[in-house]
């Protein structure tokens, strides 16, 4: 009897202990906070700018009341919109995160009643049969051309959407500090006119015992 309870604690303790070298996960309430990367930027960081710089986007186009591009024979009620890349110039590399940002990006600006979104696969189909990269788009032909491809019934694309995600850091011995910034360029495609909207956040890593302790005293 001694000899099966003793074989039962070691498959029991057995048991626990390969259990707990293996990964563990549970479904986040909503409304809880994000998990905060140690080593780079996640949806702490990416959510956030995200949600501000599109709401100040948004904001700006409404108050400046923007700019009817020239080819409108009359007030439109929405304005077409090509999102056409999301550069990151960032120290970090963005994974699976460019993605997310980017879709996060096209919900925000179709949810406004101001703005149409033409479809990301077009924009990508257009730019790959008229072999243009983004920077060309910037010449007159070359705009010329890919937003009568992009436009549909005769009204071509009024705006270009670019969304750019730098980083800056600052370093003290072990431990640094790194701005982060989302900036959104709507640009005009008649008049190659920016409206330019940025967010900035930052972050501070610790790696010091006297910067984790006094990382500590700042939650």
């Amino acid at each position: 009897m001694k000899l099966l309870q003793l074989i039962a604690l070691l498959l029991f303790c057995g048991t626990v202990f390969v259990g707990c070298k293996g990964t563990q996960a549970r479904v986040m309430q909503r409304g809880e906070a994000s998990m905060v990367g140690s080593n780079r930027a996640g949806a702490e960081v990416y959510n956030p700018l995200v949600r501000s710089t599109t709401a100040k986007l948004l904001a700006e186009a409404s108050n400046r009341s923007i700019q009817q591009v020239s080819h409108r024979t009359g007030p439109p009620t929405t304005y077409k919109v090509c999102f056409i890349t999301l550069e990151n110039k960032s120290m970090e590399e963005l994974g699976d995160f460019k993605d997310h940002i980017q879709i996060a990006i096209l919900e925000a600006i179709s949810s406004s009643e101001q703005f149409e979104i033409v479809s990301d696969r077009a924009v990508t189909a257009g730019l790959r049969a008229l072999s243009l990269r983004h920077d060309d788009l910037f010449m007159p032909e070359n705009m010329r051309l890919f937003t009568m491809a992009m436009g549909r019934d005769g009204t071509p694309v009024d705006y270009l959407l670019f969304a750019t995600i730098t980083s800056g850091t600052t370093v003290d011995n072990r431990d640094k500090q790194r701005d982060y910034k989302l900036t959104l360029e709507l640009v005009c495609t008649q008049t190659f006119r920016p409206m330019i909207v940025s967010t900035p956040m930052r972050k501070e890593y610790n790696n010091s015992v006297m910067g984790k302790i006094g990382n500590f005293f700042k939650k």
